[in-house]
This record gives C-alpha cells, sequence and structure tokens, in this order.
C-alpha cells in the first residue's frame, strides 16, 4: 500500500494538522500531533517558514503515514494519527 497527501487536503487543527491519504481510491482520514510535527521540523532544522518546512516534510509524513498503516496502528474511530512516539518506533529520515 502507498498513501499519498490528497492535494487540498491539509487543515490546520489547534492539536496538529489534519488531512486525507488516497487509500485504494478511498479517502482516509489522517492526522500528525502538533508536537510530532515541531519534533519533525526541529529535527531537520527548519529555519524557513512553517509552509516551506511542511511542504519539505511531505514525503516523511507520507512514509510515516505508510507504516502505521502496515503496523495497523489506527485510532479508535479509524483515524491514523502520527505522534511522537511514532516518529521514534518507526524513525527519522
Amino acid at each position: 500500500m502507498s498513501l499519498r497527501v490528497i492535494a487540498g487536503s491539509l487543515s490546520a487543527q489547534s492539536k496538529g494538522l489534519c488531512f486525507q491519504c488516497d487509500c485504494n481510491g478511498r479517502p482516509l482520514r489522517c492526522g500528525i500531533s502538533d508536537a510530532a510535527l515541531r519534533e519533525l521540523i526541529d529535527f531537520h532544522r527548519f529555519k524557513d517558514s512553517q509552509d516551506k518546512a511542511l511542504r519539505a516534510l511531505l514525503p516523511e509524513i507520507e512514509r510515516l503515514a505508510n507504516a502505521k498503516y502496515d503496523a495497523g496502528r489506527f485510532e479508535e474511530y479509524g483515524w491514523l494519527v502520527i505522534w511522537p512516539v511514532d516518529l521514534l518506533r518507526y524513525g527519522y529520515q
């Protein structure tokens, strides 16, 4: 399976970033917590705006979403959310 973020589905929320991934032609609700996103930005030492950092990190977010999807680690209501612990579990790249 290769999940890809659906263009235009990114939505900033108070607790993180929500987005949808294409899952065999069907949308899958996904997210990354604010803490996990900040850790990724800090790890990669982005000093530009968060918009530029986010665009550069999309492939990494997709990789993490795919790893979590493959492991079958979904939230209670079927969402796939990337938490800080997932960065340790699936590694930084």
